[in-house]
């Protein structure tokens, strides 16, 4: 089920960088406080100072290279260094710092796993090592480091946030979930815990639990009208539609205008299948003048778009468009958004009367002219299309490039194919492609039929190529291309291949279907290549063309009386 719970935004922690460590070498004079000269004193007679003095300012001196990014030598003097004391943890710790400076993540780790071996109790050891953990993908890791660093410091937040960040790399919502809800046991007015908590519920699908967890920041005052809303649609999700409705009733009573309440209310009454309220609600909406016609207009375009994907929402947007036009009757956008669901839905001749009244009203429109144009061109009715472009040229000198695409494409259906050309390949160009992605395929993939029409198969290749490139999913392309490259007899293994996913992706494509059959017939792979065109023509049994390639088909496989039921049923349906 379509689901529209709402996203609050979390309020996402800040990470400290892996590198800040390395730059800040701020805490090593604390632990050796005198400083030193940079000469060797590891060899040799030593001066009349201690070892521990040495020790302290070869530190120190290493410190300072670390400071100006010299990792190499800071690193080279904490390795001497580490000879003289092989189980200080302050030098391991400043070792794994330069290695880490020095883009050496392992050798940084391995330094740093012996620091805070040697020291499980230091925060800033424990730190360091889980940022490296972190960097290094080793989620597990760097959770055990920032769960030691908790009970290290118990009663902060902080780590616990990172420990929760890290479940949630690691793709462990319900530990991730704990961890806040510990964070807001600590600090129960944590906003950042209380948004991650309940986007964690929702995740989980814990919908009750989510529900006392909006409820809870509802009493605290936070964000009421979306938080409502998240509540109505968690009482959806739970299908406690009563709840529901009440929930976004009270939203609207309190602001009139807040068009996601209007809208889930509607999906409420439409999932619940209760149509007598989705009208009152509707009713009372259209009556409602805190909003405006425009948004009532654009929340019906969102029920339009959402019937597109869901039955259901059909016959609920045809008759919110019906209520709106009872109220609205001489708006123009209600006539063209109504023409817009009955084209998007298969009823193509009641649109054109849509259409039509709409330009009655709006004559200067030139969106509704081309709604009008696609509308034919949908019927078939090319000639009418051709008419309405000539209107549009009279009216319009200075048209936008998708109504020259369209242009293109009632010329092609004309046969003015020469006259398309010139029109699409205006608009068929890269900047084109960058601005407006859907124009630029609309007409690429017209101009590639027009240069096959003209006998100009390689250009017709290199712009499917091209479009492609583009829109590499689009499965459109890939059976047109498979189709012309079968046709030509060119790249076989190729044209097979983008055929198969063509089919993969729409398998009762009759079309597709027989472009596959086709590049099997040329491939000699005669057996699978009738397979595939039998079962094109079960679910197309009108179309002449996948008929010839079955008859063909028939006689490779050495089969005459097939080969000529099928030779029969295409000369039939040729003149009809």
């Amino acid at each position: 089920m379509y689901s529209r719970i709402g996203k609050l935004s979390a309020y996402l922690l800040d990470r400290r960088r892996f590198f800040s460590f390395v730059l800040s070498c701020a805490i090593f004079p604390v632990i050796f406080l005198s400083s030193c000269s940079t000469r060797p004193v590891l060899s040799g007679k030593l001066p009349s100072d201690s070892l521990a003095e040495a020790t302290k300012r070869e530190f120190v001196a290493a410190t300072l290279l670390c400071a100006k990014e010299e990792y190499r030598g800071a690193a080279d003097c904490y390795q001497k260094l580490l000879t003289v004391d092989p189980s200080n943890a302050a030098i391991h710790y400043a070792l794994s710092k330069a290695y880490a400076g020095l883009g050496a993540i392992d050798s940084a780790r391995f330094y740093s796993e012996k620091s805070v071996l040697l020291n499980p109790g230091n925060k800033y050891y424990l730190s360091f090592l889980a940022a490296i953990a972190h960097q290094m993908h080793d989620y597990s890791r760097a959770a055990d480091l920032y769960r030691q660093l908790a009970a290290l410091e118990q009663g902060s937040a902080e780590p616990l946030s990172y420990l929760a960040l890290e479940y949630l790399a690691a793709e462990q919502p319900e530990k991730a979930l704990a961890v806040f809800q510990e964070i807001l046991a600590i600090d129960p007015k944590d906003k950042t815990a209380q948004a991650q908590v309940l986007l964690m519920e929702i995740k989980l699908l814990h919908y009750h639990d989510a529900i006392s967890t909006v409820m809870e920041l509802i009493e605290q005052g936070n964000d009421k009208d979306k938080l409502s809303l998240t509540l109505g649609e968690l009482y959806m999700q739970t299908r406690q539609y009563d709840l529901a409705v009440k929930a976004f009733r009270e939203v609207l009573h309190e602001n009139p205008r807040f068009l996601p309440a209007w809208l889930a209310l509607f999906e409420v009454s439409v999932q619940s299948n209760n149509r007598p309220v989705f009208l009152e609600d509707l009713n009372r909406f259209y009556n409602t003048h805190q909003v405006s016609l425009e948004q009532k207009i654009d929340l019906a375009k969102l029920f339009v778009v959402r019937s597109s994907q869901d039955s259901s929402f059909v016959e609920p947007s045809f008759a919110m468009i019906d209520e709106i036009n009872k109220h609205y009757p001489n708006n123009s956008n209600v006539y063209a958004l109504r023409g817009n669901i009955k084209l998007l839905h298969g009823q193509e001749a009641a649109s054109i009367a849509d259409f039509k009244k709409s330009l009655l009203l709006d004559s200067g429109n030139i969106d509704i002219w081309e709604d009008l144009v696609a509308a034919y061109l949908t019927l078939k009715e090319y000639r009418q299309a051709e008419k309405t472009v000539s209107i549009v040229i009279k009216r319009f000198p200075t048209r936008p490039l998708r109504f020259r695409a369209l242009e293109g494409e009632v010329c092609f259906q004309t046969g003015s194919i020469k006259k398309a050309v010139l029109l699409l390949e205006k608009v068929v160009q890269p900047q084109v492609a960058k601005k407006d992605k859907q124009t630029y395929l609309q007409a690429g993939s017209i101009l590639a039929l027009c240069y096959d029409k003209l006998g100009l198969p390689a250009k017709s290749i290199r712009l499917y190529d091209a479009i492609l490139d583009i829109d590499a999913g689009n499965v459109f392309m890939m059976n047109n291309l498979a189709y012309l490259l079968a046709v030509q007899g060119k790249e076989l293994s190729r044209a097979k291949e983008l055929a198969l996913k063509a089919v993969a992706a729409e398998p009762e494509n009759a079309s597709y279907l027989d472009t596959l059959g086709w590049v099997l017939f040329k491939l000699g792979e005669y057996d699978k290549s009738c397979e595939t065109l039998e079962k094109a023509a079960g679910i197309n049994t009108r179309e002449p063309e996948i008929l010839d390639h079955l008859f063909q088909a028939y006689e490779k496989l050495g089969n005459p009386e097939k080969a000529h039921e099928m030779n029969a049923k295409m000369k039939k349906l040729q003149r009809k």
